[in-house]
């Protein structure tokens, strides 16, 4: 985000190039070009931070003009501080202000210490090599006793902040820039912790697949009115009740039946389920399904539209009318080359429980299983509360552990990858959360929060074509107008900063 930092100050007359050079050269990745060039005596804090402002939006504090009431430090520990890289360096009954080096990996932490104490909080950023020095001195006076720290260049007695702002002789439309790159980095680091918030995990089912673009034609069936069709639904089910009723409890595998005419997808289906651990049996017709089902139990069915003798929607309506299988799941499946697509409301009124269409996607096949078992749905949210819990209880590693644990199991869950995305972004471990928030989108492809996070992490790794690609896909589905403007500006910004690096080359 700082890398033309040395470029804005020349441009501003504050240094020359060989002093940016200089300051380059001597740069050995402790610090920031900024802090190179205030050790190295090229410009002074207020100087830089008035850059570090117009750049990052931020308001910036300049601590060696300013002096900082010192039991505000009571509420935090160094090892706070020296792992976010901010310091509170004010506080009334309203207000906690606390200054960063990078205001956007500070701003949850900041909240969260702001929420304990019933107060707002304001982010400044902050020199990083002043700031590294405010931290150390500041916990070590609080300790001896003492009540302020003062800044060397500190002119005001008693407690007082030297913030330079952002907007200075610039423009309207400089300022707006400025001010939406601080608000996307506000969103970035929005704490999601409610289950409502959280991805669904029905996202490839029957609401993505059933409304496209394109049809190659339309299932049509008989109306559920329809005397003949009625009577022959209740001989299909009076068959299916002639057995005893089922003991899930007999074994300890999920049990799947898999009708379906054609010999491939029979095959990819019954591999992708035993790949499950399921107990699987596959047949080609509707009538051998209904004498199987009549004295055996299964879990799931995935019956074909296209299967002979019974079709696979009768035969879902004929289970979901058995009291004997009223806890059998039916999935309808179809290839959409040969059948065409299944309606929504088709599938409705057979009760069936899921679509899939073929060639099976596996990620798909997957969640939809998940999504249909309660038992796994409550570990979901027994794994999101247990690394919540260790997250507030300062084990943050414990709560990435604990999530990667669960993803071992139920790799295509988009909740447990968006959590672990968050607790990874939370820990400064920006390129493992990138992984995570990548695999987030390939599951959920329209979840705004996935989508906008990853766009700002790809925009702070200096990957700016894949952020403006990927605010470009959040933009459909971005609910708030505000936050909509300042996405669809900053991009605006970032292609025109690309335009010109690609006109220099």
């Amino acid at each position: 985000m700082r890398g033309s930092i040395g470029q804005l100050l020349i441009s501003h007359g504050v240094i020359d190039a060989g002093g940016l050079s200089d300051a380059l050269a001597r740069q050995s990745g402790r610090h920031p070009v900024a802090s190179e060039l205030y050790a190295l005596g090229y410009a002074s804090e207020r100087q830089l931070c008035t850059a570090l402002a117009i750049q990052s939006g931020w308001p910036a504090i300049v601590l060696d003009e300013s002096a900082i009431q010192l039991d505000v430090l009571q509420h935090v520990s160094i090892e706070w501080a020296r792992i976010f890289n901010a310091l509170v360096v004010y506080e009334d009954d309203r207000t906690l202000v606390v200054a960063a080096a990078r205001p956007e990996d500070a701003i949850v932490p900041s909240r969260e210490l702001g929420a304990a104490r019933g107060k707002n909080v304001e982010l400044r950023i902050a020199l990083d090599i002043t700031l590294a020095r405010t931290i150390r001195q500041a916990f070590r006076r609080w300790r001896a006793g003492h009540a302020y720290l003062t800044g060397p260049e500190a002119e005001h007695p008693g407690p007082y902040l030297a913030v330079v702002h952002p907007g200075g002789e610039h423009t309207t439309n400089e300022e707006a820039q400025r001010l939406a790159q601080r608000a996307l980095a506000e969103d970035a680091a929005r704490q999601i912790e409610s289950e409502a918030e959280l991805p669904s995990e029905d996202s490839g089912l029957a609401s993505s697949t059933l409304t496209g673009d394109w049809h190659v034609n339309t299932v049509t069936t008989t109306e559920d009115g329809d005397p003949i069709d009625m009577e022959r639904t209740a001989i299909i089910t009076a068959e299916l009740e002639r057995g005893d009723r089922p003991t899930p409890q007999a074994t300890t595998k999920m049990r799947a039946l898999v009708v379906d005419p054609d010999p491939p997808g029979r095959i990819q289906l019954v591999s992708e389920l035993e790949k499950l651990g399921w107990e699987c049996q596959a047949v080609s017709t509707g009538t051998h399904a209904v004498e199987l089902m009549s004295h055996l139990y299964f879990d799931m069915v995935f019956a074909d539209v296209a299967a002979p003798e019974i079709d696979g929607l009768k035969l879902c309506r004929a289970i979901k009318k058995s009291k004997r299988l009223e806890v059998t799941r039916v999935i309808v499946t179809t290839s959409v080359i040969d059948s065409g697509q299944v309606p929504e409301d088709v599938l409705q009124s057979h009760a069936a429980d899921g679509y899939l269409e073929k060639p099976i996607d596996a990620r798909r096949l997957h969640r939809m299983i998940r999504e249909l078992s309660p038992e796994d749905r409550l570990d979901h949210e027994v794994v999101l509360s247990e690394a919540i819990s260790r997250y507030h209880g300062g084990d943050i590693d414990g709560a990435i552990q604990r999530l990667r644990g669960a993803l071992v199991t139920d790799p295509s869950s988009p909740k447990l990858h968006f959590m672990l995305a968050n607790m990874l972004q939370r820990a400064s471990r920006f390129a493992e959360a990138v992984d995570e928030y990548e695999s987030t989108v390939e599951l959920q492809p329209q979840y705004f929060p996935a989508l906008t996070r990853l766009a700002y992490l790809y925009f702070r790794q200096g990957l700016h074509a894949r952020a403006v690609e990927t605010w470009r896909r959040a933009l459909p589905v971005c609910e708030d107008p505000n936050l909509r403007r300042n996405i669809e500006l900053f991009m605006r910004k970032l292609v025109a900063d690309m335009s010109k690096s690609d006109g220099l080359s």
